[in-house]
């Protein structure tokens, strides 16, 4: 080869190896920003809540962590579920979304990401970690809450926080919707190493220690979190069963009829609400 091919081609890779650690230090600098687009600054809960709706703030080391509970149509001790979103929505976004798991007899608890509608803090592993632990404990403390029964749901990055409580807090089941396995295969899906991710979550490996059942729920054609995450997070435990869906990231029905009817039956199987009366 030529001594002029010699120096082209090393140009060549120079200036490629230049534009991929440009990229990886864009994506490192950027990815909070990227993985919580709506976080901002603090300021009260703006949302009107209608009865029974209650407005909760727990202490954290930042501030106050925030919710809404949505209490069971049931006055007895009942189970409770910990919901959180995902990164493009907000708290407020699923005033409804649950009505019919309430009416099956679940009491619910809407989880605000830190930074999001006002909240305190600002969305990194340390803070969602609190803000849940903070949650789940307001929760058990309920007299009107079963605190055996205590499950926790997360679509998109909010199944990471629901992911990590099974490490800090007993629940008697886990629900993912649309998760990845880890954010180290979110960037190695970009082509970069797990080791530029900031906040190391890792819910296939929460999943493999977790002792109770998991439901995964995922779309066919999601191509913000590839399918390939919901088949590693399914392998990681014999506990785990993984429901497919003809969606992508945020088309699919959630929230829906029938997925009240999947998520009740699932829950039904744990023994964390009650077997449905025959009919008459």
């Amino acid at each position: 080869m030529k001594r002029s091919a010699i120096r082209g081609t090393a140009a060549v890779l120079l200036l490629a190896a230049l534009a991929y650690a440009g990229y990886a230090a864009v994506f490192y600098a950027a990815q909070r920003q990227l993985l919580f687009p709506l976080a901002g600054a603090p300021h009260p809960f703006r949302t009107a809540l209608a009865a029974p709706a209650q407005l909760v703030e727990a202490p954290v080391s930042y501030g106050r962590a925030r919710g809404v509970f949505l209490p069971a149509a049931s006055a007895a001790p009942a189970p409770a579920l910990l919901f959180f979103h995902g990164n493009g929505e907000t708290v407020a976004q699923h005033l409804h979304g649950f009505d019919a798991l309430r009416a099956a007899g679940l009491h619910v608890l809407l989880v605000e990401l830190p930074g999001y509608d006002g909240a305190d803090g600002a969305p990194e592993f340390d803070s969602l970690v609190e803000a849940a632990t903070a949650a789940y404990d307001w929760l058990a403390r309920r007299p009107a809450v079963d605190a055996t029964r205590i499950v926790a749901l997360g679509r998109s990055i909010g199944g990471a926080s629901a992911a990590e409580l099974t490490r800090h807090r007993p629940l008697a089941a886990l629900v993912l919707l649309s998760t990845f396995a880890s954010t180290a295969d979110l960037a190695n899906d970009r082509l970069l190493p797990g080791w530029l991710a900031r906040d190391r979550f890792d819910s296939a490996a929460r999943i493999k220690a977790f002792p109770q059942a998991v439901l995964l729920m995922h779309g066919d054609d999601d191509a913000l979190i590839p399918p390939a995450h919901a088949r590693r997070m399914a392998a990681a435990s014999p506990r785990t069963r993984l429901y497919r869906e003809a969606c992508g990231h945020n088309d699919c029905a959630y929230f829906s009829r029938n997925f009240a009817r999947l998520v009740g039956d699932f829950l039904r199987a744990q023994r964390v609400l009650p077997a449905q009366a025959p009919p008459a």
